[in-house]
């Protein structure tokens, strides 16, 4: 990778021996990955002693939100502020991870999902925007700092910069803008076709974003490429589901990532080192395509 290129890198849930590893490389950059999905961040808030009292101190109501956050079909359908207030709670536990470790850069979150851009798409980004919050600024009472991180976007959602703004809707982008250090677009190519067509109909969510507000328009320059190696064949993910020998679907790779970077963006960001994805000679490769779009 070309020198002044920071290598962000991450997997789900937070390792002092992935973020050792990762900060072993001259580029990188530990940033773990957390999803807005019921799970263990649900189920409680987990503070030592000390810090749960410092933070009663600070925000006595704090307390009744120490426990198992409403199952995900009850936190869409009670009212907004009620579901800011746990969205926010819920960010809040990713941080607190954060800060226990000490060992890392930033954070990831995964993801704008499809929802947020359907017909019933604004508890979902209510849910998101909050969980924002409460991630990117965390608890100041423990001594927290504004954080940006990077931000996945799902490929359906994609349509979201395109709706007419309202009140709801402008708030959710402001949120996402102060949130962001880079806003990757997920547009995982099918191998097919012309790859430079490809990769005008994959820079469509960009495209909205440039078309939209100020802050739409903030957001567009912080966009990155959302791709992955193209050999770990997922529903979704896109790579060589038409089965192309091994030489011309690297060739319509690099010419996608060629034509991606002409149109000008922040950068690419890679998912799913996994499977066929995962041998070194994938990852050398790609990383060979990459690094003259980067330079």
């Amino acid at each position: 990778m070309p020198r002044t290129a920071p290598v962000y890198i991450g997997s789900y849930g937070v390792s002092d021996e992935i973020a050792a590893r990762v900060h072993a490389l001259p580029q990188g950059r530990y940033a773990p990955i957390f999803h807005i999905q019921p799970g263990w961040f649900w189920e409680r808030r987990r503070l030592d002693p000390r810090a749960e009292k410092e933070l009663f101190a600070h925000n006595p109501g704090s307390q009744r939100l120490a426990g198992a956050l409403p199952d995900l079909t009850q936190l869409l359908r009670v009212p907004t502020s009620t579901r800011i207030t746990w969205s926010v709670e819920l960010g809040a536990r990713f941080r607190d991870t954060l800060r226990a470790s000490a060992v890392t850069d930033t954070w990831q979150l995964d993801e704008i999902v499809a929802e947020c851009a359907g017909r019933s798409g604004k508890p979902y980004r209510e849910l998101t925007r909050g969980a924002l919050r409460g991630l990117t600024f965390g608890r100041p009472a423990l001594g927290d700092r504004p954080l940006q991180g990077l931000v996945w976007w799902a490929k359906t959602a994609h349509v979201l910069p395109a709706r007419p703004i309202t009140p709801e809707l402008a708030a959710f982008w402001r949120m996402l803008n102060r949130a962001c250090l880079g806003l990757i677009g997920e547009e995982y190519p099918v191998f097919a076709g012309n790859p430079r067509a490809a990769a005008r109909a994959g820079g469509s969510g960009q495209r909205r974003l440039s078309q939209g507000g100020p802050v739409r328009r903030a957001l567009s320059r912080k966009y990155l490429c959302g791709v992955q190696p193209g050999f770990r064949l997922a529903p979704g993910l896109g790579g060589n589901t038409h089965g192309l020998p091994r030489v011309e679907a690297l060739r319509w790779r690099a010419a996608y990532l060629k034509a991606r970077a002409a149109s000008g963006m922040a950068g690419f960001a890679e998912f799913d080192f996994r499977f066929e994805n995962s041998p070194a000679t994938v990852v050398r490769e790609l990383m060979r395509e990459l690094a003259p779009v980067l330079a």
